[in-house]
């Protein structure tokens, strides 16, 4: 345990089961966070994330709820406030990757990652934002991609709905820093390329041009990622609101 800066306060990852998701749990709980663990299917990843966090002295706990869905995020934060207490941070992790060709995409495959990726965010978030405003505190993250900053060069054909998708989210984010503040900040983080089941069908060729293409020469940890929504959601960074940090290891440069 490294600090106890969120002790007393509640946070809930959506997505928190595996990858980055997973990391920030154990990030937060690290600072005295009681971590709501969100899933949509992976039970057992979310025990198993729940049990690290309480086995290093941690409180967390498991909440199934498809975010897509308005109705079952309500329940979920229900559940949450009943257990653990009202939402005080909220990461806005949860999301799909589906590579659709341009040419073949259906209306479904866009419909559905635009359900996940971008309803689900606004669902967690306009859920939360009533309580953090009437309390005075709430900070925010939500997880975006720098393909919603820039297209893959190597797949653009095969990434417009998700790449549509994470643009969305970063002006999600600016709109709600204007109108939430300035009880609640709300940032976003836009990751590169960083080793998770995500990533893990990357080819060999692939993975070797986009390593390449970055300035660090390497995917990153989910542990970076996780270090950065922490300082986010801090007071270390009281100054920030409506921001999209990108963390991508020099893959794209941006002004």
């Amino acid at each position: 345990m490294e600090d106890r800066e969120f002790e007393g306060r509640t946070a809930l990852v959506t997505g928190g089961s595996r990858g980055i998701g997973r990391a920030v749990c154990l990030r937060l709980a690290a600072s005295g966070a009681r971590v709501a663990v969100n899933y949509a299917a992976d039970r057992r990843a979310a025990e198993e994330t729940r049990d690290l966090i309480r086995g290093a002295g941690g409180a967390a706990d498991i909440y199934l709820a498809d975010v897509g869905d308005h109705d079952a995020t309500g329940a979920m934060f229900d559940a949450v406030e009943r257990d653990l207490g009202s939402v005080d941070l909220l990461v806005a992790n949860a999301g799909i990757a589906r590579s659709a060709d341009a040419l073949s995409m259906s209306v479904e495959t866009w419909r559905e990652i635009m359900r996940v990726n971008l309803d689900g965010t606004f669902h967690s978030v306009w859920r939360a934002k009533d309580g953090m405003v009437a309390r005075g505190y709430g900070r925010i993250v939500c997880i975006s991609s720098v393909l919603g900053l820039a297209p893959n060069p190597i797949a653009a054909e095969r990434m417009i709905a998700y790449g549509t998708s994470k643009a969305a989210v970063i002006g999600f984010v600016r709109q709600c820093a204007a109108a939430l503040g300035p009880a609640v900040r709300v940032n976003g983080v836009a990751p590169g390329y960083v080793a998770t089941d995500m990533t893990a069908d990357v080819s060999d060729e692939a993975r070797t041009r986009l390593t390449a293409a970055a300035a660090l020469k390497r995917f990153g940890r989910t542990e970076e990622i996780a270090e950065l929504v922490h300082f986010l959601l801090s007071e270390r960074s009281s100054f920030t609101t409506g921001q999209t940090h990108v963390a991508d290891g020099g893959y794209k440069f941006l002004p």
